[in-house]
Formats: C-alpha cells, structure tokens, sequence
C-alpha cells in the first residue's frame, strides 16, 4: 500500500542541523505506515550521507535519494517524481516542525471543502539570541518568515507561499511541470521567486490553496544572517529574482532602462539621508538601491539573450 503522505526534506552540506528537522518529523509519525520520509541530497560533500545511512537503519519510513544538479528547484522536483505518497509536503532542512504539524496538514486536506490542492501553514522566525534592534519587519520574509494571521481560508490572488512549510497534491504539481528551475536557491546565487511562481500558476489552473495557522514549522535565524551584510545580499538577489517571476514585463531593455532611472533616485535618497544625518533614511534608500541593482542585473543578463544563464 502506498503512503498517503511523502515529506521531503532536501537538503545540502546541513548535516549539523538535519537531525532536529528529521526527529521532529519522526516524533509525529510514530508507527504509522502511510507516512514516509524522503530525504533528497542535493549533492552534499559533508558528513551528511553518513547521517542519512546511519538514520535508515533505524526507521524504516526514511527513504534518500541523491540529486547532483545543483538548486533546491532541482531537488523539489525530484522529490516529486520520487514520492510514492498522494500528497507531498516539503520541509526545509534547517528547519522544524511544531507538534501536530502532520496531524494539522492531513486535517485540512480531509476535512475542508471544497479540498485543496495545497496546504501552508506559518513559518516562525527564532532568532539565535536577541534579535537585532535595527532590523527591519518587513524584510523577516526574506528571512523565511511566513504568517498569514490566526483565521484558516483559502488564499486568493496576490498572495503567495513559502515552500519551507507547504503541503500539495502530488498529482497536481506534476500536472504543473514542478518548480521552475531557473528559479530558486543554487549553491550561492540566492535566487528565488519559485514559491510565488508556483502559487500562481496554481491559482491560475483552479487550484485551491488553503492557509492552516495550525501547521507551523520553526526558522532558526543564526547569527551570520543577522547583519546589514547578509540583508544587503539577501535584497540583492531578491531583486535579481523579480524579472524572472513578473508577468506582462515590457521589453528587456525598457526594464533595463527604468531601473537605472529608479536606481539614481535611490542614489540621491541614500545620499541625501547620509548628508543629513538622517541615518534611517540612509539605510532605507541603501536598501532600495541594492534590491534595485539586482533588478538591473537580471534586467541586463535577458536583454542580451542570455536568461537561461540568470542564475549564474
């Protein structure tokens, strides 16, 4: 009999941190035979196969396999075509789930009609000590943060997904051809996007997508990630992912074009913070500098013709 649930947890050089994603799914399967784990190693040169071997011998619903190209669209994929279960739920590897978290899944996809295609629920953030002053709210998305509020529904356009906590029908992704694999984290191109893209492609063929707020999963938040360096990173590739995702775009060169024009008038708000003293402003301006260079950058590489290679 196959399982009704496959979890996939894809994975990457995160051998110190995979086992308390792993036990906090194992702690809720318990002897249940139709649940399944699938780890998918995306090619990790650390100790993590010694892991994952030593992990099989001692529960049999844990399954690996390797996938070696690079990227987490890449990996979510194969999971996809290697799941036996009708549905699939994805986990990131350094992430946890919360108690109930599979029990709150299956709930929804059993018991609300009309059933949905796909089930999320919320990401909380934990910050490895206290978190910084200056951060700001609205980019802990960037952070994996996800909470759509306390009320369970359907989610409607303009909304989206985050994959790190997110359950579909099986069937139904791969009637969608999976994730876009020119998008999404590869190696150290921070590429996204693949979560949005796959959200509304859902909506736009019929599919349901309804938000659990009682399915939560838990983001750690270490401390290398906690500084103005990695956020100017993090916006960056935010904002070289955007072109890519975006529908009805004007030509290439257009994009290109406006960009430049909105990356001066950031040059001159940063500037104008700085020479004020104001340093609020000054940060905010750096900000949509940065997110907006990434957009040139992206904007650039598919003038030229050469989108295929935008994740490099």
């Amino acid at each position: 009999m196959n399982p009704i649930l496959t979890i996939a947890v894809c994975t990457y050089n995160r051998a110190a941190l995979l086992p308390r994603a792993l036990d906090s799914i194992l702690n809720q399967i318990g002897n249940r035979r139709d649940l399944e784990i699938l780890i998918v190693d995306n090619g990790s040169n650390d100790e993590t196969p010694e892991l994952v071997a030593a992990r099989q011998l001692q529960h049999s619903s844990i399954r690996c396999v390797v996938e070696s190209t690079a990227g987490i669209a890449q990996a979510r994929n194969r999971a996809m075509h290697e799941a036996r279960g009708e549905y699939l739920a994805f986990l990131d590897d350094d992430a946890w789930a919360d108690n109930g978290w599979i029990e709150n899944l299956l709930h929804a996809i059993e018991s609300v009609r009309p059933s949905p295609e796909c089930v999320v629920g919320p990401v909380s953030l934990v910050w490895e000590g206290k978190r910084p002053d200056w951060f700001p709210a609205r980019f802990e998305t960037l952070l994996c943060r996800y909470d759509m509020g306390d009320a369970p529904r359907f989610l409607e356009p303009g909304g989206y997904l985050l994959t790190t906590n997110s359950l579909f029908q099986r069937e139904t992704l791969l009637k969608l051809g999976g994730m876009r694999t020119d998008l999404g984290h590869r190696r150290r191109a921070l590429l996204g996007g693949e979560d949005n893209d796959i959200f509304n492609r859902l909506l736009a063929n019929g599919c349901r997508v309804y938000y659990e707020p009682r399915a939560r999963v838990f983001h750690p938040v270490p401390r290398e990630r906690q500084t103005r360096r990695f956020l100017i990173r993090r916006l960056f590739w935010d904002g070289a992912s955007q072109p890519l995702v975006a529908a009805n775009r004007q030509s290439d060169w257009t994009e290109f074009y406006q960009s430049g024009k909105r990356s001066a008038r950031y040059v001159l708000e940063t500037l104008r913070g700085v020479l004020t003293g104001n340093r609020n402003a000054a940060e905010a301006g750096l900000y949509r500098l940065v997110q907006r260079l990434g957009r040139m950058r992206t904007n650039l590489i598919m003038a030229l013709g050469t989108s295929r290679n935008a994740g490099l």
